[in-house]
């Protein structure tokens, strides 16, 4: 399979995203928010940049075991043996996902898709980069049991493409099919920081291993979003390792030996007695409550929707095009996407390394279009949309709208009067 079926979906699950994001906006519903959006779509692409490095590792491991280790061998001729991949890949799905809400380790990997605290499509797109390494190992009993490498590859690529759907605040209960599948208000329930809610609905597909592991609550009001201790940060590089890093925090803290190694099996919120009581999950007061924003000159609101397009339409050249890229392309243009994000994060914050990183980021693909001769022509794909001329003129279009860019955003901030100072403004909760 020459890519997978998330990447070529890819472009309607956007496509979805701004029919929700009209649709919410026609009819006055608060679903989405700029900033939080841009974050999980920034979250999203990360995860898909570095699944090019990783995932051909991963399927090694699985195709390793399957040859090695498989009781037999099944064949991918009968419906009745995909459908069975599929329900054992879901079943295995819930373990994995109910384990990385239960054990600290798996929690880091997992804790990025729950920080926003709104419930929209661009949430579904919002995945820590760390995931698959992680959910690995619970699909192996897979290989052993038979199924190829190829079956279980697509099974798991449905069941993740299914799960795009249910994020959502716009479809209300659906009825009979609560039962057995996993649905809209089923999964909010899943992302909901209300005492009553956390733990619950582990599903994939199917709701029904909720209902058999006793993990299943029905949507009796509509949740708070997010994590129990919010984000504080635009950073999608933040937001990706930030729960490691309180981890090795406590277990280097924590005197006793024992609670070094414990701090990373126990469950989120645990904490090592000398260092202090577990963080139980509190009540939220509804009317107090407000979703961590903050606020930037509408100018830069323009800026960093125009940079986060161009970095958006770059990661799609790279979903589309990167086993065709020459390598050194490919790893330059995988790490200015990254670049682009974060300093969009930053100035989100008002930060003034931010400022000063866009600055030099800009500068330096003028420079670099300067120096290197990046040749396009060799991706042979790309000459099915563009014509000849138009691909020898892309070096050239890069170093356009990165100088004016930088024109742009210095003459701004010369006019603050204090230069990497937003005058007037501060990064806080609003």
């Amino acid at each position: 399979m020459e890519k997978n079926i998330i990447e070529l979906i890819t472009p309607a699950f956007f496509i979805l995203v701004v029919v929700e994001m009209l649709w919410a906006f026609l009819g006055k519903k608060p679903f989405y928010r700029y900033k939080d959006s841009v974050n999980s779509l920034s979250a999203g692409i990360y995860m898909q940049v570095f699944t090019v490095f990783i995932a051909l590792g991963l399927t090694a491991i699985y195709a390793s075991v399957y040859q090695r280790f498989s009781l037999i061998t099944i064949s991918g001729e009968s419906w009745i043996a995909w459908a069975l991949c599929y329900i054992l890949a879901d079943f295995f799905y819930y373990w994995y996902h109910r384990i990385a809400h239960e054990v600290n380790l798996f929690w880091a990997s997992h804790v990025a898709h729950h920080q926003s605290e709104d419930y929209n499509f661009t949430v579904a797109l919002r995945q820590g980069i760390f995931q698959n390494s992680f959910s690995l190992p619970f699909y192996l009993p897979l290989a052993v049991l038979g199924f190829p490498p190829y079956m279980f590859l697509l099974c798991i690529q449905v069941n993740f493409a299914y799960q795009f759907w249910i994020h959502t605040r716009g479809i209300p209960k659906l009825s009979i099919l609560e039962y057995i599948w996993n649905t809209p208000s089923h999964h909010r329930v899943h992302h909901g920081r209300d005492p009553k809610y956390i733990d619950k609905n582990y599903a994939g597909t199917f709701i029904i291993w909720d209902r058999i592991f006793g993990s299943f609550k029905e949507e009796d009001e509509e949740p708070i979003y997010g994590v129990v201790k919010p984000m504080q940060t635009w950073s999608p590089i933040w937001s990706q390792i930030h729960y490691f890093q309180e981890l090795f925090q406590l277990s280097r803290k924590t005197k006793s030996w024992k609670d070094k190694l414990a701090v990373w099996i126990k469950p989120p919120g645990w904490k090592p007695k000398d260092i202090g009581e577990s963080v139980v999950p509190p009540e939220i007061d509804r009317e107090k409550y407000r979703k961590f924003d903050t606020t930037i000159p509408k100018t830069l609101s323009v800026y960093t929707f125009l940079q986060f397009l161009f970095g958006l339409g770059a990661s799609m050249v790279y979903i589309e095009f990167k086993k065709d890229l020459p390598m050194l392309e490919m790893i330059v243009l995988g790490f200015y996407i990254l670049w682009t994000l974060w300093t969009i994060g930053a100035i989100f914050e008002l930060k003034t390394a931010g400022m000063i990183s866009e600055l030099v980021r800009l500068a330096s693909i003028a420079v670099l279009t300067n120096v290197y001769a990046f040749d396009f022509t060799k991706v042979a794909k790309l000459q099915h949309y563009l014509s000849t001329e138009s691909i020898l003129m892309l070096p050239f279009l890069m170093k356009v709208v990165a100088v004016t860019s930088f024109a742009v955003l210095g003459t701004f901030l010369i006019t603050q009067k204090r230069f990497f100072s937003i005058k007037g403004y501060a990064a806080k909760t609003v």
